[in-house]
């Protein structure tokens, strides 16, 4: 073979890498650089979350010593049940690390030696302390909040408690307990004042076994996110001269017992909306609930105004499950009704839809709601309106936008009305109406009786 075709031999079998085999093989070094740095990360986060759950548990033992080597009568929450010389929250650094410890104290009643609920009674019910610490790092990276918890026991016996107990309970709507619900207790009668965050149990119970003795002393909220709030009320407050739910009051070995119910909240969305459907935007309205903080009419939920938009709507969110009264709040339109019926039932986690039907306001108005013994709109009802020179008779419907069960009037003559209300199965009913120009507006509810 000659120099020229050894040459040309050598040349056609000679092989580079070209683009794509370069590209193919950078981006599977990228991703092998890549999945190598992020397993390395993963060990480093891994490494510096142990040496932080170390330092958090060496800061717990700390605070253990720190505790148990204190006087007994002094192992407690500054302004706290029981009463001590311990900081509910501290900020302590270590290895770098700003911990957020929050420590909780609570006497314990054994049932080895009976209860102070018991029968007998425990007399001495504070046996010993529970010190529980709740550990965070919220500048650490993928720390869990830890727990620690230890028992300190009094050196010498027992004696007679000159204390008394207070225990709350938390159920929901349906008489089920609340385990996590928040409790914040509150006794300005003290010197230093008592306060006291806590949460519920598995059963929904705060159990304060040495609650210091005072007359209607302790101030009592339950609560949870996302959940309604029930409360305890002084006199002379916002519950007025007599709350039903009073601020609690200890007595010396006695307990005292409250219940609380709370459960999720609800929303309503509220249209304004004519007889034909059109929506009315910007009308004013209030929503007034029923539930009873104080006798013999104090309201839980006052009347509170809202306007719905340019689309004749208005969000209102986190209401508390109740029986809400709509009014408007307009001079200029009446309601025609209300679909559901007024007031409107909300339940616990409830988002409801209430269209309030409204009408060019005319002198002397009357809305009729038809309902049977449980609450409930009759439709198909004949209703007559009459009087001298004047009869009308309606039928309630619940077709389109008519509310149910309810028929409405306007632009009526001032008297005295005669309405009789006639419906298959049911007695016939009549009733009279003093119709005025003042309020200009009104509602009449009519009951029906099924026949015998």
């Amino acid at each position: 073979m000659t120099l020229l075709k050894k040459k040309k031999f050598y040349l056609k079998n000679k092989h580079g890498f070209g683009l794509i085999e370069t590209l193919v093989g950078t981006a599977i070094f990228i991703l092998i650089a890549i999945s190598t740095y992020q397993v390395f990360g993963i060990l480093m986060d891994a490494v510096s979350l142990s040496r932080t759950k170390i330092s958090a548990t060496s800061l717990a033992n700390e605070q253990f010593e720190i505790i148990r080597n204190l006087p007994y009568v002094d192992v407690g929450i500054i302004g706290g049940m029981p009463a001590g010389k311990i900081q509910r929250t501290q900020t302590l650094t270590r290895d770098n690390h700003p911990f957020l410890v929050q420590t909780t104290i609570r006497s314990v009643d054994d049932p080895f030696d009976g209860t102070i609920d018991g029968t007998p009674a425990d007399l001495s019910p504070a046996d010993y302390k529970l010190v529980d610490l709740d550990i965070s790092c919220p500048s650490c990276k993928l720390f869990p909040n830890l727990n620690f918890t230890t028992l300190v026991a009094p050196k010498a016996l027992e004696t007679a408690s000159t204390n008394g107990a207070l225990f709350v309970r938390v159920f929901n709507f349906e008489g089920t307990p609340i385990q996590g619900a928040q409790i914040h207790i509150v006794n300005t009668q003290t010197t230093p004042g008592i306060t006291i965050d806590e949460t519920t149990d598995n059963e929904g119970w705060l159990k304060i076994v040495d609650a210091i003795p005072g007359t209607e002393a302790y101030s009592i909220s339950a609560t949870k996110s996302g959940y309604s709030t029930d409360k305890t009320y002084q006199k002379n407050g916002d519950a007025g001269p007599d709350p039903i739910k009073l601020d609690a009051t200890v007595v010396v070995k006695q307990v005292t017992q409250l219940s609380f119910s709370i459960d999720r909240l609800s929303s309503f969305l509220v249209s304004t909306i004519k007889p034909s459907c059109e929506i009315i935007p910007n009308i004013n309205f209030s929503l007034t609930g029923a539930k009873l903080i104080g006798t013999p009419s104090v309201l839980k939920y006052t009347t509170h105004n809202f306007t719905t938009n340019a689309l004749g709507q208005s969000a209102i969110p986190d209401l508390e499950w109740d029986s809400y009264l709509a009014s408007l709040q307009e001079t200029s339109y009446d309601i025609a009704g209300t679909i559901p019926i007024n007031p409107i039932s909300l339940s616990p986690g409830e988002n409801k839809t209430l269209q309030i039907i409204t009408t060019p306001h005319l002198a002397n108005a009357l809305l009729v709601l038809i309902k049977d013994s449980a609450g409930n709109p009759i439709d198909d009802a004949t209703v007559v309106l009459q009087k001298t020179g004047f009869e009308e008779n309606k039928t309630t419907s619940s077709i389109g936008c008519n509310p149910p069960g309810q028929v409405f009037w306007n632009g009526l003559g001032v008297g005295t009305y005669n309405l009789t209300v006639t419906k298959a199965g049911y007695e016939i009913s009549n009733n009279s109406i003093n119709i005025s120009s003042t309020p200009g507006w009104q509602n009449f509810n009519v009951t029906m009786t099924p026949q015998p």
